[in-house]
């Protein structure tokens, strides 16, 4: 206990001393900077990206990269500010989100945002989320009112020096390069509060996460519904990644995460070390706790070409001994490949394919599972299931991006919260298919465009087609519909004033 006290002031001491360099992933206003940032990495243009990091040190001696570069420059500005005086800022977005389909609903979004730039390294944020979208999202468990939601997309307070950085808040976490999503942590997964460390030096580049996961879903209706009971569910998270660049245009990766807690189980003093090996701890400890590993890289080649790919491995069995050694590999792997300026500068194209092992994500113990507020954690479909995605999207007069896209995905019957039924332990020779049981399959077809024009207003409009055979794997259930996506964001003039 004293040395969890001592961590937690020393940390205390640091934490006060923290600035914000990030692109906040994962929500309707910064994901026009993400995508801008992604291409530009990409084409080689860009030499940091992973980890939601922007990285300065831009390459602009392409002609047919200048207009990207003017617009990650002028939009970066709302969340990477670090040479900006010691100050206070205030602002507002505004978004207007438009769905017809069988019915037209019009969402009406606040996004309030407040920084304060204490000096060049130390900073505090705070990124509210105010959506009536977010409540029709059957995942989302959280308090609505009025037909709108509310939840802190980003509270944090950062110290950021030349090689080291630390912070403490409430983020989003994206760890990879996958165009609709990642393996370990996903942009699309819901804030959890943590603390965290970072480390970039020369070709190394470090992330520590620790984090505090809410209990799940049971456990809250329970206790909502039973005035007797309070749940004693503890959650936590650690993850740790390093990245090396031997080359300018290559990045390899190694990352490990553990997932731990259960009723009164405390904080892990281990985990919380960045550098220990948390597998091995936990093997140690004989505590059952969901760890996985992933490994991944990227290459770029005279912007032009840009590869990447990630295997994570949650579970394998190395024998064949017993009925337990029949239990399926659980593996989830992501590859991609984009292309640029195919005939016409400004065009790029690319296809993306995700695999997840049935049980992947899953664990025996509920508390373990890769869940978080009741959405994953990781790959945004969970788990029995592939995805394959492609696109073809052109700027046109440098300011509107026109994009065609398309996925095919197949989903089984298993889920990231499936009771751990272990049905290999009833038979001989255990098999089971990929995707498993009936399978839904479902294609999407997809013709959009994005006008950015200022960092102040921009707008997307989207027409989808989709057609599902299986729906929710009930067999002969089909559905084939369309919908029209209209979203109008516009940001307030903001307050500022200097220290």
């Amino acid at each position: 206990m004293n040395f969890i006290k001592s961590f937690a002031v020393l940390f205390f001491i640091l934490a006060i001393a923290a600035h914000s360099s990030e692109i906040p992933p994962g929500n309707p206003i910064s994901d026009r900077l993400y995508l801008v940032a992604r291409e530009l990495y990409g084409r080689g243009l860009l030499q940091k990206y992973e980890y939601g990091i922007e990285g300065g040190y831009l390459d602009d001696s392409v002609s047919a990269a200048k207009s990207l570069i003017r617009k990650y420059n002028l939009l970066s500005r709302d969340f990477a500010d670090a040479e900006s005086a010691p100050g206070i800022s205030a602002s507002l977005w505004l978004l207007s989100s438009l769905r017809h389909a069988d019915k037209t609903v019009n969402y009406v979004k606040l996004f309030p945002q407040l920084s304060i730039n204490f000096d060049k390294r130390l900073a505090a944020k705070v990124f509210y989320r105010v959506d009536g979208e977010l409540s029709d999202d059957p995942r989302y468990d959280g308090k609505s009112w009025n037909g709108s939601s509310g939840l802190v997309e980003n509270a944090s307070l950062e110290y950021l020096g030349d090689s080291f950085g630390i912070r403490f808040g409430v983020e989003r976490f994206s760890w990879g390069m996958g165009r609709y999503a990642n393996l370990m942590l996903s942009r699309q997964a819901m804030p959890m509060t943590m603390f965290g460390l970072s480390y970039r030096k020369s070709i190394f580049q470090f992330e520590s996460v620790a984090g505090f996961l809410s209990p799940l879903k049971d456990q809250l209706d329970q206790m909502e519904n039973d005035t007797s009971f309070f749940t004693s569910q503890q959650r936590y998270l650690s993850a740790h990644s390093l990245s090396i660049r031997p080359h300018g245009n290559l990045s390899l990766s190694l990352r490990e995460l553990v997932l731990y807690g259960g009723p009164g189980r405390r904080l892990e003093p281990a985990y919380l070390f960045p550098l220990i090996w948390y597998h091995g701890e936990q093997l140690n400890s004989r505590m059952d706790d969901n760890s996985m590993f992933a490994i991944a890289a990227d290459y770029r080649k005279a912007g032009k070409l840009w590869l990447y790919g990630e295997l994570l491995v949650d579970d394998i069995q190395v024998d064949n001994d017993t009925r337990g050694d029949y239990e399926p590999d659980q593996l989830a792997y992501l590859a991609g490949i984009e292309l640029y300026d195919l005939l016409v500068a400004g065009t790029s194209g690319g296809i993306e394919y995700g695999r997840v092992n049935n049980w992947t994500f899953n664990q025996a113990r509920a508390h373990n599972r890769h869940i978080n507020s009741n959405f994953p954690i990781g790959y945004p479909d969970g788990p029995d299931n592939d995805h394959l995605n492609w696109f073809l999207s052109s700027w046109v007069t440098g300011d509107i991006l026109l994009s065609y896209n398309g996925s095919y995905r197949r989903l089984g019957e298993g889920r990231i919260d499936s009771p751990w039924s272990r049905p290999w332990l009833d038979s001989d020779q255990y098999f089971e298919p990929f995707p498993s049981g009936t399978v839904e399959r479902r294609l999407l077809t997809s013709l959009e465009a994005l006008i950015l024009v200022k960092n102040w207003i921009w707008g997307n409009l989207r027409f989808d087609f989709t057609d599902i055979s299986n729906v929710e794997n009930i067999p002969s259930q089909d559905d084939k519909g369309w919908e029209i996506r209209l979203d109008i964001g516009m940001k307030l003039p903001p307050f500022n004033r200097e220290l």
